[in-house]
């Protein structure tokens, strides 16, 4: 016996909207983004805000910084201020690099060398240094011995401590394979409480995503606050917006990239700012990153453009460091820094941080004015010395550090003070002064305390300094 079952006429039109609503579900599950990405072009096309006032674009470029030896690092030393030579910014600052560094085939010696080494490019105002951690199968305490370690190596060489009187650990964190909070199915990671982790360590903000797949968040092109669940993987898939008059909220702010749908030819993908050699800096991505508008919600007129890379990549140095990248910094100061339509800032992570935690706060103008606005600049952007040291305190009349060095080591400074007092167990000392800064050599007696003094601390304004030293370069 033969059954047939004949569907109502009227079925076959849900055929199609089951079929969408199956598809869209798959692509939930292994690509959360997908949805809340077109949602959110949609709103965006729909609700585009308006203001009279000029647009200020926070230009922001993270570096996923693995160097595999000391060649790859030499060529970005020796070739990023080649490449951004005569590039600037409303402000008269070139392109600013922030380098998330993590050394693995490098020890200790080695690592401090590489950060100090990158740090002269701190020194010079091309950017500065924050943290990136590949690891695997941790438990907290082996996260926290880990992380600790990695701190402590760039504090000798002045990263990712602050010069004030008082230093403390503050840092902008990418986690590698873009695993943060054990999101990757348990590999790349093991903890499901990084999100609190990194708040105790001194982290100031997450910069790793936009994504892809299962580590992607559902939310896009946003700036947020997220609560960590230590049961549960993946705590920062949700949370609360930043928002002007509003304030810190659950352990650690996620500043999201622009997340948007692009084309490469007729293809369409989700581009979410990563620069290769096969992703190119092109006018029609530049321009819809820029549209994408990430901002902090009551702020539209600041928006923030977040890109990344591997820049050590073999294959994405010459693109990185070459006439693409130059090509990009054009076509965005000849399209968005007339200063009445467009304004543009280049910012390091830390600057992006400050001015979105000014925005929080309500504060309103030129942004530049709130680069430093709560995480104060770092030692090596104040300072730059040739062996390890503990950094003490930093003012603007004095600056004090231990020397981490042998007896009779010789050793090296600059600062940007042209007039100094050096005081502490030392020999042999020299100073050179010139246009602002000093070259101070020394003969160590040891580890110890060496203080150095400003002579004429009110000959200029340091702020005023850097932007001014840009120009002029």
């Amino acid at each position: 016996m033969r059954i047939y079952f004949k569907l109502p006429r009227s079925s076959l039109f849900l055929l199609p909207l089951i079929l969408i609503v199956v598809f869209f579900i798959l692509q939930d599950r292994r690509n959360p983004w997908f949805i809340p990405t077109l949602l959110d072009h949609a709103h965006r096309n729909r609700h585009r805000p308006l203001t009279e006032e000029p647009i200020h674009i926070l230009f922001t470029f993270v570096d996923h910084f693995e160097p595999p030896n000391r060649g790859a690092l030499d060529r970005w030393i020796e070739g990023y201020p080649r490449m951004v030579q005569g590039i600037r910014d409303s402000c008269g600052l070139p392109p600013r690099h922030t380098w998330f560094w993590f050394f693995p085939l490098a020890n200790e010696q080695e690592v401090f060398e590489y950060l100090r080494d990158l740090g002269n490019l701190v020194y010079q105002g091309f950017g500065e240094i924050e943290f990136h951690f590949h690891h695997e199968d941790d438990t907290p305490e082996s996260w926290d011995n880990k992380v600790n370690s990695l701190l402590e190596q760039s504090h000798r060489a002045g990263a990712m401590i602050t010069a004030e009187t008082r230093p403390t650990t503050r840092f902008a964190f990418i986690h590698g394979l873009w695993a943060l909070d054990n999101s990757r199915g348990g590999k790349g990671c093991g903890v499901n409480n990084e999100l609190l982790l990194l708040n105790r360590a001194g982290c100031y903000a997450d910069f790793t995503h936009p994504s892809w797949g299962m580590m992607q968040p559902r939310t896009v092109n946003r700036f947020y606050y997220v609560k960590d669940d230590p049961d549960k993987p993946k705590s920062y898939d949700r949370g609360v917006p930043m928002r002007v008059g509003g304030e810190e909220e659950g352990d650690l702010l996620l500043m999201l990239g622009p997340s948007c749908l692009g084309w490469r030819g007729i293809q369409p993908f989700f581009d979410t700012g990563d620069i290769t050699s096969s992703l190119l800096p092109t006018p029609s991505r530049i321009d819809s990153w820029i549209r994408t508008g990430v901002h902090v919600k009551g702020r539209p007129n600041w928006v923030f453009v977040r890109l990344h890379t591997h820049g050590t990549s073999p294959k994405d140095q010459e693109t990185l460091l070459g006439p693409w990248l130059r090509q990009m910094h054009r076509y965005l100061g000849n399209n968005y820094n007339d200063g009445d339509r467009y304004v543009l800032h280049y910012v390091t992570a830390r600057e992006a941080y400050n001015i979105a935690k000014a925005a929080e706060s309500g504060k309103t103008g030129d942004p530049q004015e709130y680069r430093d606005y709560l995480v104060p600049r770092p030692f090596n952007s104040r300072l730059m010395v040739s062996c390890p040291y503990q950094p003490i305190s930093a003012t603007e009349e004095e600056i004090q550090i231990r020397l981490l060095c042998s007896p009779g080591e010789i050793v090296t400074l600059q600062i940007r003070w042209d007039n100094i007092q050096v005081v502490g167990d030392v020999q042999n000392v020299s100073v050179i002064s010139m246009q602002g800064d000093s070259r101070v050599s020394l003969q160590s007696s040891g580890p110890g305390i060496l203080t150095l003094r400003n002579q004429r601390h009110d000959s200029y304004d340091e702020g005023d300094f850097c932007c001014n030293r840009s120009q002029n370069e």
